[in-house]
């Protein structure tokens, strides 16, 4: 049995603000990413079924992709470590059909989420991002990129609104919440005695529905509309420099397709693209 683990920073306990994920505070960045995946870890350790598990890829999925340091391999010598920011399908990099279920660390509340701790999808420059008309945060599209390879995603750690988004979307995937927020940058963080127990316990049963088969893949159907809405309309300008893009007004644009694989990989292209559009009046 191989583990995939997408790893976040905004949804970790102990975060609340931009300054502790991009500027590469010592006090924060890697600490409790490492922390929060070493409990996840310890959970899969002390599992019934850890002498099941032949393989644990985790892909380092915030920012540039290099907030985990290698020495991390060294709790288990099943861990692969996926680093670095130039790469196929981003926080999903490494994936594939081979794997048994999918585990996101850290994730966040997607955006416009009232009080998700710094919400976003992707993107800051992103208001707004709908596939099939409906609204998706980075956890329900990855976990769609799962679902197309018939993985469920059986474990989701993060705040307290991305919780609310996905007891009702997700119904048999384990949650755990880190945190509650108060505001965009402020939230009551959950003790860490407390955060770890529930990790392990949480991880633990995460890994008894994925051997029961109890878990369903998250699935969207083809074929597919993606729509776009950014921030200001100098990034959507940018981003028609894609093919296959239609603009749909100042600020949205639309592209489809009857693959998902290229429906991540387009997205990610456009999302990207817009933030050349924004650079450019500076």
């Amino acid at each position: 049995m191989k583990i995939f683990i997408s790893t976040d920073m905004e949804g970790l306990p102990g975060v609340n603000s931009w300054h502790q994920v991009e500027e590469k505070d010592p006090r924060y960045l890697g600490k409790y990413m490492a922390e929060t995946v070493g409990w996840v870890i310890d959970g899969i350790k002390s599992s019934e079924f850890n002498s099941k598990i032949d393989e644990i890829l985790v892909c380092d999925s915030h920012s540039k992709g290099e907030n985990l340091s290698y020495d991390f391999t060294e709790r288990d010598d099943r861990i692969y470590l996926v680093s670095g920011g130039l790469r196929d399908y981003y926080m999903m990099a490494g994936f594939d059909s081979s794997f048994s279920t999918v585990f996101f660390i850290g994730y966040h509340a997607g955006v416009g989420s009232i009080h998700g701790t710094m919400d976003h999808t992707y993107s800051t420059d992103v208001y707004d991002l709908k596939i099939n008309g409906k609204h998706m945060s980075e956890t329900t599209i990855n976990a769609a990129f799962a679902g197309n390879h018939d993985v469920p995603v059986s474990l989701v750690v993060g705040d307290h609104a991305l919780v609310e988004e996905l007891k009702n979307e997700m119904l048999d995937t384990v949650l755990v919440e880190t945190k509650k927020g108060l505001s965009r940058f402020a939230a009551i963080m959950k003790p860490k005695n407390v955060l770890r127990k529930e990790l392990i316990d949480g991880t633990k049963i995460a890994l008894s529905k994925t051997f029961k088969n109890a878990v369903r893949p998250y699935k969207i159907e083809a074929p597919y509309e993606v729509e776009i809405n950014f921030k200001s309309t100098e990034m959507a300008d940018e981003s028609m420099l894609i093919p296959g893009l239609k603009r749909l007004d100042g600020h949205r644009v639309l592209f489809k397709t009857n693959y998902y694989d290229e429906l991540l990989q387009t997205m990610l292209a456009v999302v990207y693209s817009a933030t050349i559009g924004e650079d450019l009046g500076k």
